[in-house]
C-alpha cells in the first residue's frame, strides 16, 4: 500500500443516485451505508459532466476539450481485441426492441445473456445481408458488435445506455445519412424475427435479439496527456482510454481487503458500474444490493484510508452533473451534518 500523500481516487459510479422513483430510496436499502453517508455529507459539491463518456474524457487531453462525443466503438474495440485501428468503426450492438402500446422500448445487451455461438449465428445472417454492400460485422464480444466503414456517415446517434427501457422513436439516428440506417435497421429486424437462435431463446423464456443499434462511431483518438496514474475498472471505454494513453489497469477488487494493495501514488481513476443497470431500469432491489456492495468494497475502505492518512483526496462522480470532492481535513468539518447519501446524491 502506498503512503504517498499524493495518492488520490476519482471514483466514478453511474447510477449512484438510484432509480428515479417517488418513494424515498433509503426505505429500500438492504444495509446501512455509514461510510458512503459520511463521504458524501462531508464533501463539497461542484458541477461535472452528466454522461459517463464525458466524465471519462475530462481526464484525458485533448479529449476533455473535444466538441464531438467520444469514439466509443474504436475505444472498446481496442479494449476487446488489443488492436489499434485507424479506420472508422461503428458499434451496431444487439438489442431487444419491445412493442409497448404506442411506442417501442429498447433493452440493450446488458439486460440479457448472449452466448458466443448465438452471436456467431446471428452475425452470419447479418453479414450475408450486409455483404451486398461489402460490409462485415465483427463481434469479438457477444454484447459489442462492430462495423468498419470506408466513409464516415453523416449522422448523430444515441448511446443505448441513455435510453434503456425508454421509447426509441425520438432517439433513432438523425442527420443526412440516417434515413439509410433506418431502412437497414428495419431490414435486420425482419431478418432476425424468425431466426432459429431467437426461436430457441423464446422457447427458453429469454429475450430474442430482434434488432441492432448503431452508435458510438469514430476513429481512434490521439491522447496527448493525462494525470491518471492507473485505472481500476472493467468498463471497456475506460480500458480503451487507458491502453491508448499507456496507463496501467487493474481489475476491480472483489473484497474490501483488496483495495489498499491496488492503489498507487498519483491519481487512481475508478469506474464502478454495477449500479447503473439497476438504476436505469428501476430495479430498486438490485440497486440496493449494489449500494451495499459499494459500501463494503469501496466506501468503508476508502474512509479508513483517509483517516489513516494513506489517501489524500477523493472525488466521487455519480454521472449526473455533480462532483463530490473530499480531502482528509474535510472529515473534521463537523458542521456539515451527516445525512443519508440518498438525500445528498440527487437527480439534477
Amino acid at each position: 500500500m502506498v503512503t504517498d500523500k499524493a495518492c488520490s481516487i476519482a471514483l466514478v459510479v453511474p447510477g449512484l443516485c438510484g432509480p428515479a422513483i417517488d418513494a424515498p430510496l433509503e426505505e429500500y436499502l438492504v444495509a446501512e451505508t455509514p461510510a458512503l453517508d459520511r463521504l458524501l455529507s462531508r464533501s463539497y459539491q461542484s458541477t461535472a459532466a452528466a454522461t459517463l463518456d464525458a466524465v471519462l474524457a475530462a481526464f484525458f487531453v485533448p479529449l476533455a476539450d473535444a466538441v464531438e462525443p467520444l469514439p466509443v466503438a474504436s475505444l472498446t474495440w481496442l479494449a476487446d481485441t488489443g488492436e489499434s485501428r485507424n479506420d472508422y468503426l461503428l458499434r451496431i450492438d444487439p438489442v431487444h426492441v419491445r412493442a409497448d402500446q404506442s411506442c417501442l422500448r429498447l433493452f440493450d445487451a446488458a439486460t440479457f445473456s448472449l452466448q458466443p455461438d448465438e452471436t456467431a449465428a446471428l452475425v452470419v445472417t447479418i453479414n450475408t445481408f450486409f455483404g451486398e454492400r461489402g460490409w462485415k460485422v465483427q463481434a469479438p464480444h457477444p454484447q459489442r458488435w462492430y462495423l468498419a466503414l470506408a466513409e464516415v456517415p453523416d449522422m448523430r446517434t444515441v448511446n443505448p445506455d441513455e435510453i434503456r427501457g425508454e421509447d426509441i422513436n425520438d432517439c433513432l439516428p438523425t442527420g443526412p445519412d440516417s434515413r439509410e440506417w433506418h431502412v437497414l435497421m428495419n431490414a435486420v429486424q425482419m431478418l432476425l424475427h424468425d431466426h432459429p437462435v431467437n426461436a430457441a431463446r423464446v422457447a427458453r423464456g429469454e429475450l430474442p435479439v430482434n434488432s441492432i443499434w448503431p452508435w458510438g462511431g469514430g476513429i481512434l483518438p490521439a491522447i496527448a496527456a493525462t494525470a491518471v496514474a492507473q485505472v481500476i475498472t472493467d468498463q471497456p471505454v475506460l480500458i480503451g482510454l487507458a491502453q491508448r494513453a499507456g496507463v496501467a489497469r487493474r481489475d476491480l477488487p472483489g473484497a474490501s481487503g483488496e483495495l489498499p494493495g491496488l492503489l498507487q501514488a498519483g491519481l487512481n481513476l475508478v469506474v464502478v458500474d454495477y449500479l447503473e443497470k439497476a438504476a436505469r431500469y428501476g430495479d430498486v432491489e438490485a440497486w440496493s444490493e449494489g449500494a451495499s456492495q459499494l459500501e463494503q468494497t469501496w466506501c468503508a475502505p476508502v474512509l479508513d484510508l483517509l483517516k489513516r492518512r494513506q489517501l489524500s483526496a477523493l472525488d466521487i462522480y455519480p454521472v449526473n452533473g455533480q462532483r463530490f470532492s473530499l480531502q482528509r481535513r474535510h472529515l473534521r468539518h463537523f458542521w456539515k451534518h451527516l445525512r443519508p447519501f440518498t438525500t445528498v446524491c440527487r437527480h439534477v
